[in-house]
């Protein structure tokens, strides 16, 4: 799986990582060493920094708090697990995963949503409960 990235607001730039160095780094905008660091990348011109919270506002326009850099990285990696579990088990079973993907009912997003969260051990069980109730 690729590298989890989180969008900064609305700009180009992508929260990578957060990060604790305990012996502190420099920051890539700053001459600042810190020790709660943000790693970002433009996503249009492949720029990386490293930058505390303050350079992180001067560098994207937008204050990120800890919690806030925290929460959309985890809702980023939740994201992409969803993403690998629906491709995994479209590999493994095609048809019903067109037929899913096509269904708009409460019922279908149901089960899509089980199968993208649950384990791979209970996609045979989603199957079977899909095909029942169509």
């Amino acid at each position: 799986m690729d590298a989890v990235t989180a969008q900064i607001g609305t700009t180009d730039w992508h929260l990578t990582g957060i990060r604790t160095s305990h012996a502190g780094e420099t920051c890539g905008h700053c001459p600042r060493t810190l020790k709660n660091l943000y790693d970002i990348k433009n996503s249009q011109t492949g720029q990386t920094m490293t930058v505390g919270r303050g350079c992180c506002k001067k560098v994207t326009g937008w204050t990120l708090a800890a919690a806030e850099a925290a929460r959309i990285l985890r809702v980023a990696e939740r994201q992409a697990r969803k993403v690998a579990a629906w491709a995994e088990f479209t590999a493994e079973y095609p048809q019903i995963a067109n037929q899913l993907a096509a269904d708009t009912s409460p019922s279908a997003a149901e089960v899509k949503d089980e199968i993208k969260t649950g384990p791979s051990y209970r996609w045979a069980h989603w199957v079977r409960v899909y095909q029942t109730r169509h």
